[in-house]
């Protein structure tokens, strides 16, 4: 196995643009929610809008878990289990407590200051509100959990699962598990419930995908993902695409959208199933796609890929910040949408890079 794996930073990088836009089209008129909200009444970019999010949701943090799930063996392997548990430690527990106790804090506070009016300092609304959260950094502290998980796991049994490739049976299995998981998780947890900042009802599927990362890495799977195998998914995810409107149409979406996120109906069934279908289909399109086309170094998007983790943690109060600066400017709020996000991302990049760039002058 090469070094570094390039498609698969390049995909990383993707995922990262993708959370960006996601929470940024939450604040311009999608279902969902974000620190920032502003009121969309145009019903044709709410409803572009919230398909786009639904879209992204189904398979992109899923993504996220099974490309981070498959560098874990190798790192446990090198380091053992308690070398292991310290880097993760470090690596993710310093920026999820920072985020909690500080960013989180901090964004709600740009709101509150600039949208709401209110003229209080920082300081102030921090002693004051006790406004912490992990907010977009769920995803760290469910890693965190995830990779204790894995050193039990590892700690009691040590025997490697043996797949010797992926098959459209073994595909089908992984749909099916999901969607009866998610669907009987969202009876007694809806998503858009959080705990401890976690919406449970979207976890089925991101253990599933873990799991299948750390197997995935010990039998070499993703050399040998068939393209064909990945075409016929990708196909069945595109046909489910416009079923969904007409799935949330017959089932009363437009009275109650709430029926869909969890209850013991039709419609959540629907929804759970469509998901994995979604999520199967894209991944393994874009882990094909970007393995045969685009395995190659390439400096930009190598600096990119490594700027996807700080780009992650700090986008937050960036994008809610350009929300509220563009706020009273009176142009059509899907325009604003791709002014956002490009602007955000933009200069998470440009932040993450002066981060590097300073921390390589200090420990030159």
């Amino acid at each position: 196995m090469k070094k570094r794996i390039y498609y698969l930073d390049k995909i990383k990088v993707l995922l990262c643009i993708l959370v960006v836009c996601l929470h940024t089209a939450v604040a311009y008129g999608a279902a969902g929610l974000w620190f920032y909200n502003e009121k969309n009444n145009n019903i044709v970019e709410c409803a572009v809008l919230t398909m786009f999010t639904a879209i992204c949701q189904s398979f992109f943090m899923g993504l996220f878990f099974f490309i981070s799930a498959y560098f874990t063996p190798a790192s446990y392997n090198k380091k053992g289990s308690k070398k292991f548990f310290v880097d993760k430690l470090k690596r993710l527990g310093v920026p999820l407590l920072i985020f909690y106790f500080f960013l989180h804090s901090f964004t709600n506070w740009i709101v509150y200051y600039f949208k709401e009016g209110k003229k209080v300092s920082f300081i102030d609304f921090w002693y004051d509100f006790h406004s912490f959260g992990q907010g977009p950094l769920w995803f760290v502290q469910a890693l965190i959990i995830f990779n204790i998980g894995y050193i039990i796991v590892r700690k009691i049994k040590n025997n490697e699962v043996k797949v010797e490739k992926i098959t459209n049976s073994i595909i089908l299995k992984l749909v099916i598990i999901i969607a009866a998981a998610s669907f009987v998780v969202r009876i007694f947890i809806p998503t858009g419930i959080e705990i401890c900042g976690m919406q449970f009802g979207y976890f089925s599927q991101y253990i599933v995908l873990f799991i299948c990362g750390c197997i995935a890495y010990n039998n070499k799977l993703l050399e040998t993902i068939d393209k064909k195998l990945a075409n016929k998914w990708f196909v069945a995810g595109l046909v489910s695409i416009p079923l969904m409107p007409i799935v949330l149409y017959l089932g009363g979406a437009v009275n109650n959208i709430q029926v869909f996120f969890g209850s013991l109906s039709w419609q959540s069934l629907a929804y759970s199933l469509w998901e994995p279908v979604m999520c199967m289909g894209i991944s393994l399109k874009l882990i094909t796609l970007y393995r045969d086309k685009y395995d190659y170094k390439s400096t930009i998007m190598s600096r990119l890929a490594k700027c996807t983790y700080p780009i992650f943690i700090i986008h937050a109060p960036i994008n809610v910040a350009i929300e509220c600066l563009l706020m009273n400017v009176k142009i059509d709020l899907f325009i604003k949408f791709i002014i956002t996000a490009s602007c955000t991302f933009l200069i998470a990049f440009v932040l993450s890079e002066l981060y590097y760039k300073l921390k390589e002058m200090i420990f030159k």
